[in-house]
């Protein structure tokens, strides 16, 4: 019975004992009243005891009749605080095996606005009570403490309305009840528990820097046999054998973790929170109810915040971490505290260290998969051109433990003309941000440095990789054929994070070709295959490419004569060119253009239109397993279709490796 029933039921005695008292007194007096007005004496007291028997029939669900309804609008953890928090309590304090405390805060009628390690034991106990709905279906064994969505859905089902007193007029349970309770006993604690293993692992990150947050330092798993367990404490030892040695002044806090979840924490900057000796570095987590059930594995994982700010004399902070014991209770209550005397295994270590913030920071130049393929770019011989990207790479900053703020990046130019005759304007587009401030080197060079000043505009999260887009406006053009490339080294890009940061590794994109009149080309499709002849070293391959030809700004005219129009070479699977007999192999062009030109030479296509042309090579080796690829390297047009000198001109097939076929062996 509750202190509150209590309290009632003594108003109800109380009440009992006036009432014969009464009767007692009224006795002689009976006849100098009238019967109505002993009467109404009567009825009053007696409404009196009825309403103190109604409140001792509450009894200990008083309290949470005073909470429900009531709906929970938010997760809550240790080191909150607010009215529903105490409403948390006083919900949970309902519930003799949900108690938050027997005496003082926290206990029924002293509950308090915040949510320490009483209130999350108390919620563990509610989470094991009804695992089926709130540990289970979050693939959770053990309770966390965290009154989060689950926890609380549960709770808010329980608090729609004001509770029922148990059981009904005849004092029986219902059958839903019933199951509750059965349910409620099939959570408790089974057996007389062991130890059966304890097992600390490093974890996944052991080198740690400046200001890290709940960074993971070791994990350390139970696992009782003979039944189920309650940890309840576990004391901590962090050991330090660098120039910052002592914890207090290394550590911001010290927490543990299941499931995801925090379940305890410690200040770790206030020496007074280590036990005994502080230099021991000991710092005990009490109060956890976590329950370990028998022959399940349940982990811990040992979490620390480090200091922002660390002398560490420019070396690395070296850390050990230690459990040094453990106290659990089994399902009697019989509490046992387990140390190296008892397991050795608690005199195992797992170790870390701490780094200047930074230490990690870097970015690195990679090749970019949308960097373009070597083009022929349509300029103005009378006017400044389009934007173009003529390279594209990727900064990857994948071991960054930080966000880089970009200060400044230098890409390089080569050109076939001076700098300030081909280029009008530049851009450099990072991650979609474009930044147009830069510097030339030299104007007159045909190798000008483009030096971008970022100014920190531009940020890159910590494991991203971004691309980086170089784009180039160009003044009229004075020589067809100017060519353009572009190149990048890391150690030429300057960022911030929590410390000054250098780039490292390089890129170079493909060559580009500047015209006002000609062709561009792209690449339609490959083919390749061997033809089985009589099996005396007849057997030849063939091989095909078919390119889309578009002209603009003029008709063009591409020799019918293969020798003529093409340049082309047979090579080998790695790409060395092979000597062959010109007898070996024949050629063969034809194009979806109409023939035109002097004595219809040429394949005539018109400015403005995409024609097909085809490359086909036959290559009969004579020799047996014979491995051969054929591989364009460029192709030549004229201007008139007259075939007269100086008319003609040359488009380059680049990059070479673009151009060619699947390697064939003619094995006869």
């Amino acid at each position: 019975m509750t202190i509150i029933a209590k309290d009632f039921a003594s108003k109800a005695a109380v009440a009992f004992v006036a009432l014969a008292m009464a009767l007692s007194m009224f006795a002689p007096a009976a006849q100098a009243q009238s019967s109505e007005d002993m009467q109404k004496m009567i009825n009053d007291l007696l409404s009196q005891i009825a309403a103190l028997q109604s409140q001792v029939g509450q009894g200990g669900t008083s309290v949470a009749s005073g909470v429900c309804p009531y709906t929970w609008t938010r997760d809550l953890n240790v080191g909150a605080s607010g009215a529903d928090v105490m409403k948390l309590q006083q919900f949970l304090n309902a519930n003799v095996d949900t108690r938050v405390a027997a005496s003082g805060a926290g206990s029924v009628g002293a509950e308090t606005e915040f949510y320490g390690p009483a209130t999350a034991a108390a919620v563990s106990k509610m989470q094991v009570m009804y695992r089926a709905e709130i540990l289970s279906p979050a693939g959770l064994v053990n309770p966390t403490g965290y009154f989060g969505p689950s926890t609380r859905a549960k709770a808010n089902s329980l608090c729609v309305a004001a509770p029922v007193t148990p059981g009904d007029e005849n004092g029986d349970m219902d059958e839903s009840e019933d199951e509750d309770k059965m349910d409620d006993e099939d959570m408790t604690l089974d057996g007389e528990a062991s130890l059966d293993d304890f097992q600390m692992d490093a974890a996944d990150e052991d080198n740690l820097e400046e200001g890290a947050e709940d960074a993971p330092v070791a994990e350390v798993t139970y696992e009782f046999q003979d039944g189920d367990a309650e940890i309840s404490r576990m004391d901590v030892q962090l050991v330090g054998s660098g120039d910052e040695q002592d914890p207090w002044e290394a550590f911001e806090e010290v927490s543990l973790w299941v499931d995801g979840d925090m379940v305890a924490s410690v200040d770790a900057s206030d020496e007074d929170n280590y036990l005994g000796d502080e230099d021991d570095g000991i710092l005990r987590f009490s109060g956890l109810d976590i329950v370990a059930m028998e022959d399940e594995e349940v982990e811990f994982v040992v979490a620390v915040t480090v200091n922002s700010s660390i002398d560490l004399g420019g070396n690395a902070d070296a850390w050990t971490v230690t459990v040094l014991n453990t106290r659990f209770f089994d399902a009697d209550g019989v509490a046992t505290t387990l140390d190296e005397d008892d397991d050795a295994d608690f005199t195992s270590t797992e170790s870390f260290t701490i780094d200047e913030a930074g230490f990690e920071d870097e970015i690195i130049v990679k090749t970019s998969s949308s960097d373009p393929d070597s083009a022929t770019l349509q300029v103005e011989d009378d006017s400044k051109s389009d934007w173009y990207t003529v390279f594209v790479f990727d900064m990857d900053t994948d071991d960054s433990m930080n966000d880089l703020e970009i200060n400044e990046v230098s890409v390089d130019l080569n050109l076939s003309h001076a700098y300030n005759t081909v280029v009008d304007d530049a851009e450099l587009v990072i991650d979609g941000e474009t930044v147009d401030d830069f510097d030339v080197s030299s104007t007159t060079s045909l190798t000008p440095k483009l030096t971008f000043n970022v100014d920190g505009d531009v940020s890159v999260d910590a494991g991203d990789r971004v691309p980086v887009e170089l784009k180039l406006r160009f003044k009229a053009l004075e020589v067809e054929g100017t060519t353009v490339e572009a190149s990048v080294d890391g150690a030429e890009i300057e960022a911030e994070g929590a410390d000054d940061v250098t780039g490292g590794g390089a890129a170079t994109g493909e060559e580009h070709t500047l015209r006002s009149t000609g062709i561009t080309v792209e690449l339609d499709s490959t083919d390749s295959d061997v033809v089985t002849s009589d099996g005396a070293l007849n057997d030849y391959a063939t091989y095909t490419i078919v390119l889309e030809v578009t002209a603009f700004e003029q008709d063009v005219f591409v020799p019918v004569s293969a020798a003529s129009s093409t340049d082309w070479d047979l090579v080998d699977e790695n790409g060395d060119v092979m000597t062959v007999p010109s007898a070996s192999t024949t050629i063969v062009i034809t194009s979806s253009a109409d023939e035109g030109g002097l004595g219809d030479a040429f394949f005539e296509i018109n400015e403005g239109s995409t024609e097909t042309v085809t490359i086909k090579v036959t290559y009969s080796p004579s020799i047996a397993n014979t491995s051969a690829r054929l591989q364009l390297n460029s192709l030549t047009y004229d201007e008139t279709g007259t075939a007269t000198a100086g008319d003609d001109d040359t488009w380059d097939a680049l990059p070479s490796s673009t151009y060619r076929t699947a390697v064939e062996t003619i094995v006869n």
